[in-house]
């Protein structure tokens, strides 16, 4: 599992991972419990002989196999090519496949804190895009550019602006300003109207911080 928090104890850490993979075993056996046809059906991606699940993952394809309940990555156009997705982008895969009924997007963009619950959570947001502000205040090139290699997309209304796809029915818009002598530098993080009918509020936050996480790698 890919452990996002810093600062606890070891203990924490272990009890906080069995925590997690607890809930994840339970996430995957509500999701073998449901209709395949259903889940396919209302995630918008394919269902394979009955038992697996195929879908895009940031712009890359993988397998939710419901039989032997494991999660990969496609290293070719072969199901049986495996690369196992790590624990927790396999939660966010599961996340989506639990929530996801098909509604068609709104087209029309929305703030986090305009989602359902987002005044809850909304003002923890900021701190978690910190690090992706710093990293790029003076090179909103380069923080085009690191968004296409997770499989961005140019957005043409705004000169740093990409659409990151997470799942092919949550798009994520991403609006960069760079430092100027008048105005710190800031990002806009958006979502599709529809988007609460693919993940809970809460989970999308965890997709923000994903999302950092992999744009500020080196």
């Amino acid at each position: 599992m890919n452990d996002f928090n810093t600062g606890l104890s070891s203990e924490a850490v272990i009890r906080r991972k069995e925590n997690f993979v607890n809930i994840y075993n339970k996430m995957f056996e509500e999701l073998v419990s449901r209709d395949a046809s259903s889940i396919a059906s209302g995630a918008n991606c394919r269902l394979i002989e009955d038992k697996r699940i195929k879908l895009s993952f940031f712009k890359k394809e993988i397998i939710v196999d419901l039989d032997k309940k494991k999660i990969y990555f496609l290293k070719s156009r072969r199901v049986d090519k495996e690369e196992p997705v790590d624990t927790y982008s396999s939660s966010l895969v599961l996340h989506y496949l639990l929530n996801a009924d098909g509604t068609p997007p709104a087209n029309n963009w929305i703030s986090y804190r305009e989602l359902p619950g987002g005044l809850f959570y909304w003002q923890t947001i900021p701190k978690v895009l910190e690090p992706l502000i710093k990293k790029y205040e003076n090179n909103g090139e380069g923080f085009l550019k690191k968004t296409f290699e997770i499989g961005g997309e140019k957005y043409a209304q705004f000169k740093f602006g990409s659409i990151i796809y997470p799942f092919k029915m949550f798009p994520v818009l991403m609006i960069f300003d760079e430092k100027s002598t008048e105005f710190e530098a800031n990002i806009r993080v958006l979502f599709d109207g529809n988007a609460h009918h693919y993940l809970k509020t809460d989970v999308v936050k965890l997709i923000i911080i994903y999302i950092v996480k992999k744009l500020c790698n080196q």
